[in-house]
């Protein structure tokens, strides 16, 4: 008769869903001054950062097409079947040649558009990264410190911004840079993993690579509570702007800039909540691990 013991896994009573959604509702409430702050300055930079590659773009193709208020009575004559305004059109665009369109011309027009707006969208892409990167970090460090003070949170952002891009990437690279070899697969079961990277970054000051692995050894058993409670939350995340942008289209007829303004800034502010909701999750997986339990195994004959 043999006698050993087998290892099995349980865990203390994590935050229901209802309670992390009452709780980050209360913390937000609570903070509303700092993180309204955040958001009417994310806001106003992410709306400035559009308007700017806007007029890049209509500028870039004003170059390119010529006067585009003709362009767009052209379009307008083309909806409504007027069969010469696509070849006057083309004609204008140099894109037709003796009655027939010359493809060899389209082509160069198109590789001229695409060169002449690549480096434009590269650095809008780059401004946007850079700014969710910076609004990220606030509300993460509003959310773990609790500070009711705007400029103090602020202030912690340079410490940690080359660090939480290092999280961002390493864990990009951790999950769905595995996705051209072996699908989607990767992704599902370890982009959720490594959801509390951020908040052991800014809460233990951890390293890049121990955020990341450590988030990954600390949510073992969690995969599911970290999806079903995200997904929900996002749903009722997108519910709410789905009201508010209902609100926003009837208060866009009055001033459509001032629309767009206020979107961003809730859609801002909806980025602060969803990071206390981040923050709050990973507290409470944190503070109930997995945790070994040894038992007797059955007797062998």
């Amino acid at each position: 008769m043999e006698c050993g013991y087998e290892e099995w896994y349980s865990f203390r009573m994590t935050d229901s869903f209802g309670t992390l959604i009452k709780g980050s509702w209360n913390f937000f409430a609570a903070h509303i001054k700092p993180i309204f702050i955040g958001s009417i300055i994310f806001g106003l930079l992410m709306f400035g950062l559009q308007k700017i590659l806007e007029t890049q773009a209509a500028n870039s193709m004003a170059n390119h097409f010529g006067d585009m208020e003709k362009m767009e009575e052209y379009a307008e004559r083309i909806e409504q079947g007027d069969e010469e305004a696509f070849q006057e059109m083309m004609m204008k665009m140099g894109m037709m040649d003796e009655g027939e369109l010359d493809e060899e011309a389209m082509e160069d027009m198109a590789m001229d558009l695409m060169k002449g707006m690549l480096p434009m969208f590269g650095l809008a892409f780059f401004g946007m990264l850079i700014l969710s990167l910076v609004s990220s970090i606030f509300y993460i460090v509003l959310a773990i410190e609790g500070s009711q003070d705007f400029i103090k949170s602020m202030k912690r952002i340079p410490r940690f911004l080359l660090p939480m891009l290092g999280v961002w990437i390493w864990s990009f690279i951790r999950s769905f840079a595995w996705i051209p070899v072996l699908g989607w697969i990767i992704a599902i079961f370890v982009g959720p993993r490594l959801v509390m990277s951020s908040v052991i970054l800014v809460k233990e000051g951890k390293g890049v690579t121990d955020s990341v692995k450590l988030s990954y050894q600390r949510s073992r058993g969690y995969w599911g509570k970290i999806v079903g409670n995200s997904i929900v939350a996002a749903v009722l995340v997108m519910l709410v702007m789905f009201v508010l942008s209902i609100a926003l289209g009837f208060f866009g007829v009055v001033s459509i800039t001032a629309a767009a303004i206020v979107a961003m800034i809730l859609q801002s502010m909806m980025t602060a909540y969803g990071a206390i909701f981040v923050v709050r999750l990973s507290n409470t997986i944190m503070a109930n691990p997995l945790q070994p339990v040894a038992t007797n195994k059955k007797p062998l004959s």
